[in-house]
């Protein structure tokens, strides 16, 4: 699994909130998606009330994490009449399903208790720890199995044999290009000291077989500021990382680079491997390979930086790295094959990890192949193939790109199997799927699988309940599946997918504890196994699998879709762009009804489908529902990969609606123009400057221009466009004001700046956004349209 630093999460400490909150008053903190009108109805008042008691001088211009005051004298008991800034659609909800009881076929019964009474959560443990422990399947002492690595092609052979041995057909390794990256193992070792250090490496640079042996220099946070004044050329310098609160392990590393350091020794003293000093920490990086680039736990960084305040430290660091292009990795699959091969099911989980990734990912290896086993020795029947797919370079895939993680999935579904989309009828995927991270678990989806997981769990009889873990169960809101693991790829190409709900809470924001202390550590071990959470997602997973493949239309319902386009919808803003709200908010209506129509289609016939077994129909009738049925399911996954083609998009790691990226950086420039014209620097900067683009001006703050060069080709650079994987065609076209942003954080302590520059530049990348903006627009208008054509 991968998550990224800051990006649209970022750190509280970051936000300096712009209201002043009383202590009697409810606080509610914005969330992606909020708008006021639908704020104040949560709370039974109006948006003009919450507008002027906050002083928001725009109320259609509120940000993620901003807090807004309730006011305690809100009353609860007479809802007020609500009225938006201007009139918009309202949201939908999914077709009402019958609250009566919902009977089953006795076939379907026998199968779930067959399956349920065959269900090992041992297997599934002792596959995991059979991949996390026998160091046959590491790379070095410290664990790891990376893409390309020998140690992953050792685990590719022996999973590939484990699905020979359950009976599975088609078993095949599958193999993918990636970059290879084979960590062997490193050292860091003091003159006139006997304490040897051992690191954990990046994928980065190697040293020369005898190491380098230089001066280490501390480096603070190794921002382009921490060098002033010192020289670094040829040294190797430590510096503090906090991946969550500050940035990624990329920027300074290249500054580093840049300022002529030989290597970088990293101490995570925040964000990760935070459960005790001794941690180390390993991520993607995110960038080229650059200089030698190691993680050491907090508890050396204090021995060398104790070391260095008595004087000059000379140190030898070896890293024993391959990190080249040209590598192979695998993907192993094997199938239940069906009663028809026309349609299937996927089940995945990645088998790459860092140290001994024993929740990250040998659990979800273990358990995609207990739930074949059980699926076997049940004597389980499918409608459709049952597939399952455990992807290799999941972690990390590939140099100089941004998008270098899930890379194995990929290529699985773009190039190795793209005749996969429009015949897969869902994607089941698993991250860290044996621990209990809080008192109730959820499943990330693409939002048109909304109402089918809520019917799974609330109404469908044969949906297990968790048993000894997550006693508030499963939570059905809808949450959109997100870039940090292989669902998105699939998702991305066309294939409706899921994952367990593994490591950020309901508000999808927050982040576990575990995510904080052990994720990507040596402390992510078998201790954290919890056989109870392991046996009810074998069971939930593998019971939602059956409903899948024994409901003949797949229930996917396209209101969730209308819903995310009027959340992203800002009628204010589209008018004073030149936007033509009035077509927007047609077409939305559009697809609205065609989307209630669409989605009672499936409902209506699944109904008549299982009324027709139950009562023993004409065998003729039976089958002519279930064509109908696939024929209606060709026809909604071709509307499926269309939506997703035109209305995901991405601001880097962050899916939104393609014109939500235009919009964004408009209102945040708008508003960092008045800052200016008002003089106030401080204010523009701390809280709006540096979140334009997703945040990727934060970077231009703190990094040298050389640095930022890199990371912009790393996005936009035309020669690295087919690097780009699940990125691919869906990044947001940014604001070029890195010239303003450096300005502001040159002018922060000069009183009395003159900022026409800075404003200028914003007001030209402004009029730009504008024209991508309309055209953003345009193009979903007519795509919206064309949807609703093809759910008719």
């Amino acid at each position: 699994m991968k998550r990224k630093g800051l990006s649209f999460f970022l750190a509280s400490a970051l936000i300096l909130g712009s209201v002043s909150v009383s202590f009697a008053d409810t606080v509610y903190t914005v969330k992606d998606g909020d708008v006021l009108w639908k704020i104040a109805k949560k709370y039974e008042t109006t948006w003009q009330a919450l507008a002027e008691y906050n002083k928001l001088a725009n109320p259609n211009l509120i940000y993620v994490n901003q807090q807004l005051s309730i006011p305690d004298s809100v009353q609860k008991d007479e809802p007020l009449p609500q009225t938006a800034p201007e009139p918009a659609p309202e949201p939908v909800t999914a077709p009402a399903q019958d609250t009566q009881k919902v009977e089953v076929p006795a076939q379907v019964q026998a199968d779930y208790d067959k399956f349920m009474a065959a269900v090992d959560h041992q297997y599934a443990y002792n596959i995991a720890l059979e991949l996390s422990t026998n160091p046959k399947y590491w790379s070095s002492s410290l664990g790891t199995r990376t893409a390309g690595s020998e140690a992953e092609h050792k685990a590719a052979d022996y999973l590939l044999a484990e699905m020979k041995k359950l009976g599975l057909s088609d078993t095949e390794k599958v193999a993918t290009d990636v970059t290879k990256w084979q960590f062997n193992g490193a050292s860091l070792s003091f003159a006139g000291d006997s304490k040897v250090i051992q690191p954990h490496s990046y994928a980065t640079a190697a040293t020369p077989k005898e190491g380098i042996t230089s001066e280490i220099v501390y480096v603070g946070k190794g921002t382009m500021y921490d060098y002033d004044g010192i020289d670094v050329k040829g040294k190797i310098v430590l510096i503090d990382l906090d991946q969550r609160a500050d940035w990624w392990i990329t920027y300074p590393m290249l500054e580093a680079e840049l300022q002529g350091a030989a290597a970088i020794l990293s101490a995570n003293v925040g964000g990760f491997a935070q459960v005790n000093k001794d941690a180390l920490n390993s991520q993607d990086i995110c960038g080229p390979t650059s200089i030698p680039c190691v993680s050491i736990s907090v508890n050396d960084s204090d021995y060398i930086r104790a070391k260095l305040a008595k004087g000059p430290v000379t140190a030898t660091l070896k890293v024993d790295n391959e990190v080249s292009d040209g590598g192979t990795s695998y993907n192993i699959m094997g199938k239940i094959k069906g009663k028809s091969s026309d349609q299937q099911i996927v089940i995945g989980g990645h088998y790459d990890m860092y140290f001994k990734g024993f929740q990250d990912d040998s659990c979800a290896v273990g358990l995609v192949l207990a739930m074949a086993k059980a699926m076997k020795d049940s004597g389980y029947v499918p409608d459709n193939d049952i597939v399952f797919v455990i992807h290799g370079a999941e972690e990390w895939g590939t140099t100089y790109s941004l998008f270098d993680w899930t890379t194995g999935a990929w290529n699985m579904i773009n190039k190795a199997h793209p005749e996969w989309v429009g015949k897969t009828l869902a994607f089941i995927n698993f991250e860290l799927p044996a621990y209990e991270f809080g008192d109730y678990t959820s499943v990330y989806s693409a939002p048109e699988m909304y109402s089918m997981i809520d019917y799974y769990v609330n109404e469908f009889p044969l949906s297990p309940n968790p048993v000894n873990c997550f006693p508030e169960g499963v939570k059905t809101a809808g949450y959109q599946t997100y870039t940090y693991s292989d669902d998105f790829s699939y998702y991305a190409a066309g294939v409706p997918s899921t994952v367990n709900g593994f490591l950020l809470q309901e508000d999808m924001e927050t982040v576990f504890p575990f995510y904080v202390d052990r994720y990507h550590s040596q402390f992510d071990d078998p201790s954290t196994y919890n056989k109870d959470v392991m046996d009810f997602n074998i069971k939930f997973y593998g019971a939602l699998v059956s409903y899948i493949d024994k409901t003949p239309a797949l229930y996917l319902d396209y209101t969730a879709q209308y819903d995310r386009l009027l959340a992203a919808f800002d009628e204010e803003f589209c008018k004073a762009s030149g936007g033509d709200s009035a077509a927007y908010l047609a077409a939305l209506n559009e697809l609205k009804a065609a989307a209630e129509t669409a989605a009672k289609k499936v409902v209506d016939l699944n109904k008549e489908y299982n009324s027709a077994v139950i009562s023993g129909a004409d065998p003729s009738k039976i089958t002519q529902l279930a064509a109908e049925a696939k024929a209606l399911n060709k026809k909604n996954l071709k509307a499926f990969k269309f939506a997703q083609d035109q209305f995901l998009g991405l601001m880097y790691e962050r899916p939104i609606v393609p014109h939500e990226a235009p919009q964004e950086n408009i209102q945040l420039m708008e508003t960092i123009i008045d800052c200016l014209k008002a003089g106030d620097v401080v204010k523009a900067a701390d809280e709006y400057a540096w979140q334009v683009n997703n945040i990727l001006e934060w970077y231009s703050m703190y990094f040298s221009p050389e640095v930022i060069a890199q990371q912009n080709d790393m996005f936009w650079g035309k020669d690295n466009q087919d690097n780009l994987y699940w990125g691919t065609g869906r990044n947001f076209t940014p604001a070029n004001v890195e010239a303003a942003t450096r300005g502001l954080m040159e002018k922060y302590d000069a009183p009395g700046s003159d900022f026409s520059a800075e404003i200028a530049v914003y007001q030209k990348a402004i009029d730009k956004q504008k024209i991508i903006y309309q055209e953003k627009l345009v193009k979903e208008t007519a795509a919206m349209r064309d949807l609703a054509k093809m759910l008719k």
